[in-house]
């Protein structure tokens, strides 16, 4: 949990936005607050972003990210492979299966670098719609 609180952090300064972790069981929940959608690109124009891992954090490879389930297109169709609500950390929240390209290696992949994989997932490859 140590070098999860150590990484958490460090993403927090990167990206200027808050960074919560909440535990829950076996889970822990990396909850980064309101993120900042790319204009015009979905229905809401933020969102808060949920990572999930585990006391194995670093071993545990990263995979998936959740957001809350107003983030759709603008015209209301579900992004691609985000059709599947879950419920985590007591909330509801829309599942992106997207999944990650390469092997984790725990020594240099972490929660800075999922978060790029996810930031890039809903910027700069744009939002695109299930059936497309």
């Amino acid at each position: 949990m140590v070098e999860l609180r150590h990484d958490a952090s460090e993403l927090q300064k990167l990206i200027g936005l808050t960074v919560d972790l909440e535990e829950s069981d076996s889970q822990i929940f990396v909850i980064i607050r309101s993120f900042p959608l790319p204009a015009g690109a979905y229905a809401v124009q933020r969102s808060d972003v949920l990572i999930i891992t585990d006391q194995q954090y670093r071993l545990s490879a990263l995979d998936m990210f959740y957001v809350e389930p107003d983030v759709l297109l603008p015209g209301g169709a579900v992004p691609l492979n985000a059709d599947s609500i879950e419920i985590h950390a007591g909330r509801q929240w829309r599942r992106f299966s997207w999944h990650r390209n390469g092997v984790w290696n725990p020594s240099r992949n972490g929660l800075v670098d999922h978060f790029a994989f996810i930031e890039a997932r809903l910027t700069h490859d744009g939002p695109v719609e299930n059936g497309r």
